[in-house]
């Protein structure tokens, strides 16, 4: 069964494992079947398409932190975050997202939104 504080594990070992570099242990919290749309209204990447989507975006190395509390419903995590990826140019891009989680019953997340726009990215160096 799905809790407040197991949602709120699955959010922070899904920041932990993007700051270590960890694309294994992100994948780790995906469902089998899951989806991935980062951003939201793209087409969604399933499978191995997703562990790619996560190497290719933070293969410059990156940091996410939280910028706001998660809110959690019976099944859904939404989170506010700041994510700092490094362009391997002496810049860095800067994007302010809210990603969603849905989770399944056994407690995988089997779809995943990334909620932002243009106006939620700036460039600024390193």
């Amino acid at each position: 069964m799905l809790t407040p504080e197991y949602m709120q594990q699955i959010v922070d070992r899904y920041l932990v494992a993007i700051n270590a570099g960890d694309m294994e242990a992100v994948m780790a919290l995906y469902a089998d079947d899951a989806s991935v749309e980062d951003p939201a209204g793209t087409e969604p990447k399933r499978g191995d398409e997703i562990l790619q989507f996560y190497t290719n975006a933070f293969s410059g190395g990156a940091k996410v932190e939280l910028t706001g509390p998660v809110r959690l419903s019976a099944k859904t995590a939404a989170f506010p975050f700041r994510a700092e990826i490094g362009k391997g140019d002496g810049q860095v891009m800067v994007v302010e997202v809210i990603d969603i989680f849905e989770f399944d019953p056994a407690g995988k997340v089997a779809r995943m939104t990334a909620h932002f726009g243009p106006t939620n990215v700036t460039v600024r160096s390193a």
